[in-house]
């Protein structure tokens, strides 16, 4: 087996990023709809779209 590259450990990154980015953006959106309120914000996640299995 072979290392990893530094090109292969890179391409994962994006993702991450975009990750954290759609996170944020869900924290935002619920702090928005929950703001002036005195109760913490709630966030209900959608549930992830699994490939079906084969």
């Amino acid at each position: 087996m072979t290392k990893p590259t530094r090109a292969d450990t890179t391409k994962k990154e994006p993702a991450a990023s975009e990750a954290r980015k759609r996170e944020d953006e869900l924290l935002d959106e619920a702090l928005d709809e929950t703001f002036p309120a005195s109760d913490p914000i709630a966030v209900h996640p959608e549930p992830e779209d699994k490939p079906a299995r084969r």
